[in-house]
């Protein structure tokens, strides 16, 4: 039964204030997204708050909308800082943060894998044929500690995997 203090819990200006906070964090490093040469510099903020949208929406890079920077640059910043590894520093140290918070040590012992088979049409990007679920697409493999904190991400052709041991 909702109760006060549950509505309390998950009112909607809650995650407006967890976004923002959020976004703050993101971009606290480089003062601005363009070259500071630039006349026209766009400000990092609105460049990682249109960078949230999009994570949290989904869609293609064109469809921002209005008031927010060229998709452009968001793009562009967007695959600098991933070419730089910029997001695996960030899932990195996140998950650092949530072990020391549980009490665990910061580097996990354990870890597991998983993969999951995705079909997708035939557009750019890595996909293969994954004979054994008879699928053409990718796979996303996925790594996370015995709590579930995620430690690594990450999405490549699909193929099936050639079974092991000896062909005797």
């Amino acid at each position: 039964m909702w109760t006060q203090r549950h509505r309390a819990r998950h009112a909607a200006h809650l995650k407006e204030i967890v976004s923002w906070h959020a976004v703050q964090e993101v971009a606290h490093g480089p003062e601005r997204a363009d070259p500071p040469r630039s006349e026209n510099a766009t400000p990092i903020l609105a460049v990682v708050q249109a960078l949230a949208w999009h994570l949290r929406v989904g869609g293609g890079w064109r469809s921002l909308p209005s008031g927010m920077p060229p998709w452009r640059t968001v793009y562009g910043w967007f695959r600098r800082r991933a070419g730089l590894g910029l997001f695996e520093r960030m899932m990195r140290d996140l998950t650092r943060l949530r072990r020391r918070a549980e009490g665990r040590k910061p580097n996990p012992r354990l870890t597991i894998i998983d993969t999951q088979t995705v079909k997708c049409l035939s557009v750019r990007g890595p996909r293969g044929f994954d004979a054994a679920k008879r699928v053409v697409g990718r796979k996303r493999v996925a790594m996370v500690d015995a709590d579930g904190n995620w430690l690594a991400v990450a999405v490549v052709p699909s193929e099936a995997v050639p079974p092991t041991g000896s062909g005797a």
